[in-house]
């Protein structure tokens, strides 16, 4: 397999891309000013311990309290050795204002805390070094038990006292004095760390991780990596200089490119970049994907569309699924998706043809990271995944929620907003004493309000005996509007009309409104309004647009 990395350094933000076999498969983002936190270390104090789920709430100087578990240890690419490390009952550890230091191993959610663990950890280029944990542990990945033997035996005489290493795949093979060199590197980081304990206040941040450049090269750039493209000169030469564990080879690969066109733009990685954020996504061969989340989880629709190949029913669905397989493991990849994942394959009759697909599904992950776990064909005929968060997804990096429809996708449609105007305008009939109103809404909106030739306003104006003026607002979103009552001037001091502000909330019924306090923006125009004579001279809009 074929690899190469691409590292695009911009005054907003950094990327980075890593293609196999010509294809893109994962993209890594670090953003200016960003709450990226994974891998940090902070000084928290426990703001909550849970018993009944053996979890703790700890605060740590952001938005959402960090959430803490002492089982489920984060052990990277090492053997299972380090689970239920703590066997105490957390009540038993923890109380509430204790001081802890912790390390967040997965980012916050806009619902959820970010996730932390009690083990601290300094990942290296060769070795993860523990300096509170006393176990040595080896990468899964390395396979010969003499090997695995060997690696053990140095890691017991390299290991400070009351710390450990776990060896990562990269060790394999080593000297004990490079395998020494890179834990050197890493105690040093934590005996920084160390020295802040004590004089730092909760909720602090003891130690950030690297930079993206660093930690492309430290996780990503081996030996099998063809090219490593950085199109920075500064971040070029901090790589060269700082990372003393490349080797001859890996340094001969490395290329700072010059050329006028972006790096991304180039490779093509940018159109690449725009696939990922599609909800629809077709293949070559005319079938499509459909990407959908909810709360829980993520959804994979695949559907045939135009594809109409092979000899029957029965292998024209196999051939999708295939290709289907193939792109949904890049997809998941590249658009970092976490958590709990349901692929819906198109439905096949042949077992041989349901095995082949996993198959296929399974190999394509074999260079994740983030340790997926697959299982078979339900029932249903649904393939149920899980997949672990260690970042943000692509969709939480470049996209917003909608403010109009808070995320929902769908918003209320013209007609029923228009609807409901009507109706509360019959209420404001009846409680006010004046014949003109005024509308304010969604040009949408005012459009169906006044309806063609303006039918659908003077038969309004007959059922209310009213005036009616039509402002539209194209500042509103569409399911937001204002319905203002004109009083007119009398020998006796009005009292100040309670303006009615309709300001759409989804969770209530659209019969329900919202009256105007002292402080709104609306209520100087509102008492402006009550203290002129009501004549058409008193409004801004042209008459031929606004009273028809």
């Amino acid at each position: 397999m074929s690899r190469k990395i691409l590292v695009e350094i911009g005054p907003y933000e950094s990327r980075g891309a890593i293609i196999e076999n010509g294809k893109l498969c994962e993209l890594l983002y670090e953003i200016q000013d960003s709450e990226k936190i994974v891998g940090c270390i902070y000084k928290g104090r426990v703001a909550n311990v849970v018993a009944g789920t053996q979890s703790a709430f700890v605060d740590i100087g952001i938005h959402k309290d960090a959430y803490l578990t002492l089982t489920g240890v984060d052990g990277g690419d090492s053997d299972d050795d380090l689970k239920d490390i703590y066997r105490s009952p957390i009540q038993d550890m923890l109380k509430v204002g204790q001081d802890v230091i912790l390390q967040i191993l997965k980012e916050p959610t806009p619902t959820k805390g970010p996730r932390s663990t009690m083990t601290i950890s300094f990942p290296g280029r060769y070795l993860v070094f523990m300096p509170k944990i006393d176990h040595i542990g080896v990468s899964r990945r390395i396979q010969h038990d003499r090997e695995r033997d060997r690696l053990r035996a140095v890691g017991r005489r390299i290991a400070p006292k009351g710390g450990g290493v776990v060896f990562r795949t990269a060790s394999e093979g080593l000297e004990e004095s490079v395998l020494k060199a890179d834990l050197d590197l890493l105690v040093k980081m934590w005996n920084k760390v160390e020295k802040k304990i004590n004089s730092s206040p909760p909720r602090t941040m003891l130690h950030r991780d690297i930079p993206l450049t660093m930690k492309l090269a430290r996780d990503f750039f081996s030996d099998d990596v063809e090219e490593m493209i950085i199109d920075s000169e500064e971040a070029y030469r901090s790589i060269m200089e700082d990372c003393e564990f490349l080797t001859p080879l890996q340094r001969a690969s490395m290329e700072l490119y010059k050329g006028k066109e972006p790096l991304f733009e180039k490779f093509g990685i940018e159109k690449e970049i725009e696939r990922a954020l599609a909800r629809k996504l077709w293949l070559e061969s005319g079938g499509y994907l459909f990407f959908d989340k909810t709360e829980a989880m993520h959804c994979i629709d695949v559907n045939s569309g135009r594809f109409s190949g092979g000899s029957d029913l029965e292998e024209t669905v196999f051939r999708v699924n295939l290709e289907a397989a193939r792109e949904i493991a890049r997809q998941i990849r590249l658009r970092n998706l976490s958590g709990m994942i349901i692929i819906d394959f198109i439905d096949m009759e042949a077992p041989s043809h349901r095995a082949q697909v996993l198959k296929t599904l399974r190999e394509h992950f074999k260079g994740d990271r983030n340790k997926p776990n697959i299982l078979d064909f339900s029932e249903l005929g649904l393939v149920q995944m899980t997949r672990r968060r260690t970042a943000s997804s692509l969709d939480e990096i470049r996209k917003e929620v909608c403010p109009c429809c808070q995320g929902a996708g769908k918003i209320i449609s013209a007609a029923n907003i228009a609807n409901s105007i009507r109706k509360q305008l019959s209420d404001e009939v009846r409680r006010y004493q004046t014949d003109k109103f005024i509308i304010n809404a969604h040009r949408m909106v005012i459009d169906l309000l006044r309806g063609r030739d303006s039918l659908e306003l003077k038969e309004l104006e007959r059922a209310t005996a009213c005036k009616l003026i039509l402002k539209p607002q194209n500042g509103l979103d569409i399911e937001t509007w204002k319905i203002e009552p004109v009083l007119e001037r009398t020998s006796k001091k009005p009292e100040r009309p309670q303006r009615r502000d309709r300001n759409f909330d989804r969770n209530r019924r659209p019969e329900q409104e919202t009256a105007v306090i002292e402080g709104d923006p609306g209520v100087d125009e509102a008492k402006a309004e009550v203290e002129q004579p009501a004549t058409d001279d008193n409004f801004d809009a042209p008459a031929d647009d606004n009273e028809l």
